[in-house]
């Protein structure tokens, strides 16, 4: 038994601080991810959400939007605010999309730090509307842990992966398989990635289940409207 941990070990550890560790933990989380069909988006999603963390992603958000004409929704890049409909105006992700491509999102959520609080927050904002079906924009290396969330938040996910999105991928040598800096940076978003799979349920069953911001950091009713806010159970 003992020899067997110790195995488990030195097999974590050599995953945490190699090149060819990292490559392989990516590998099992992006063996699934295949590029999404826009007529099956258009034919299905009622909202594509868009999860913020860099611009690859508004990018193919936005193609995506163009190709189908699917409403926006901007998830978690701003940070969280007491006044959202402020936020929302300032989010780099819309601004960005103003820029480049003329797109004012339809839904912009500020107030999540996380993925987790991106599926639940995202619920909080579009659920009284009935959107409940998204395509959902993210790494190809994300999309398993945040498919999961958001289907746990109460909707269902068309994964809509981003080509060739995510961490580098440098060319493999011998270095590649010893222990090394370099390693270690780079498996660090894999094996974020595999403990909140891993391991995210188990925090979820002891903390209980997250519920919407609170009052005092959602948007007065006229605010809302502006920034495409409707608190849950409210109609469309």
């Amino acid at each position: 038994m003992l020899g067997v941990l110790a195995l488990v070990a030195l097999a974590s550890a050599w995953l945490r601080t190699t090149e060819a560790g990292a490559r392989v933990m990516l590998a099992g989380l992006e063996w699934q991810s295949t590029p999404v069909d826009p007529q099956r988006v258009g034919e299905q999603a009622q909202a594509i959400a868009v999860l913020g963390g860099n611009l690859d992603r508004m990018d193919y958000g936005a193609r995506l939007h163009q190709s189908t004409r699917v409403p926006l929704l901007v998830v978690g890049w701003g940070r969280p605010s007491a006044r959202p409909a402020r936020a929302a105006r300032a989010d780099p992700g819309t601004a960005y999309l103003l820029h480049k491509y003329g797109i004012a999102p339809r839904w912009v959520e500020t107030q999540s730090t996380n993925t987790l609080e991106n599926a639940v927050y995202s619920a909080c904002l579009v659920s009284g509307m009935g959107v409940k079906r998204i395509a959902l924009v993210t790494d190809p290396y994300h999309m398993p842990r945040a498919s999961y969330l958001f289907r746990a938040a109460g909707f269902v996910v068309i994964p809509a992966p981003v080509p060739g999105g995510g961490p580098p991928r440098p060319r493999i040598t011998l270095a590649s398989f010893v222990p090394s800096q370099r390693g270690w940076d780079q498996a660090r978003g894999p094996a974020h990635e595999w403990l909140g799979l891993v391991f995210g349920p188990v925090q979820r069953a002891i903390e209980g289940p997250r519920t919407c911001p609170s009052q005092d950091r959602r948007p007065s009713d006229k605010e809302g409207l502006r920034a495409g806010w409707m608190p849950p159970g409210s109609a469309g």
